[in-house]
């Protein structure tokens, strides 16, 4: 009975709770905008109309928009509210590719800044309840490599995201090697989710007929990549309990 109480706990692990949490909100996101437009509560020309209205409020506000991106962004990473990936989506269509690929990144690693300095501060307390049943799991890996454990946390996801900011404020870490992490570490997921919003606005033209096959096609190696980053992540865990 022992036994097959302690095998449990590895079988409820067996698939990431990441790609769990994906696949549903991908689901929840499909199944709504489905509803939405067969009920035609969206139209076509609705969600055209938004994105001319954000395009020149931006045109005619870029400071503000650019700057309450930013606060947006950073205010949920404080929160540790998983909504940053969809940010990134939304702040492409927003500003283009390239100015959205630099605001987010620069948003990313400011919030990952401002999480690693407020885990020592005023939100130490709350941010170890969360971040508790992880810090022994990675505290070996941390001790042995920093900068190395905090790149790889962002590449591979192996624990939540979260964590990648959090546990090495507990641990130890100086600022300046993680802030290097962070900089390097952002760059991959930043640059797909800004490239899926890119290629999400440009099917909202008004001049050009809608293609949601070819937009799809598009997309899904990339999301396809993104969602088998916990398989990965499980892989090298396995790997590494083997060595």
């Amino acid at each position: 009975m022992t036994g097959a109480s302690e095998k449990r706990p590895e079988t409820r692990r067996g698939i990431p709770l990441a790609l769990i949490l994906w696949v549903a909100a991908a689901a929840a996101i499909i199944i709504g905008l489905t509803w939405a437009t067969a009920s035609g509560m969206l139209t076509w020309s609705m969600a055209v109309d938004a994105r001319e209205a954000a395009e020149t409020f931006v045109a005619r506000y870029a400071v503000l928009a650019y700057a309450g991106y930013v606060a947006l962004f950073v205010a949920m990473a404080l929160a540790l509210f998983p909504a940053q990936l969809w940010i990134i989506v939304f702040g492409a269509i927003l500003f283009g590719f390239w100015p959205a690929f630099i605001v987010s990144w620069f948003a990313a690693v400011l919030s990952a800044a401002a999480v690693f300095l407020a885990a020592r501060g005023a939100l130490a307390g709350r941010y170890r309840a969360r971040a508790g049943r992880y810090l022994a799991r990675v505290e070996e890996g941390f001790r042995r490599d920093q900068l190395s454990w905090m790149l790889a946390m962002r590449f591979i996801p192996v624990v939540p995201y979260f964590i990648s900011n959090v546990a090495p404020a507990f641990l130890g870490a100086r600022l300046p090697p993680f802030l290097i992490a962070a900089i390097i570490g952002v760059i991959p997921y930043v640059a797909a989710y800004t490239f899926a919003g890119d290629r999400a606005a440009a099917v909202l033209d008004r001049n050009t007929a809608p293609d949601v096959g070819s937009l799809a096609a598009e997309l899904f190696p990339i999301m396809l990549a993104i969602g088998a980053l916990p398989l990965l992540a499980m892989a090298v865990r396995r790997w590494g309990k083997r060595r």
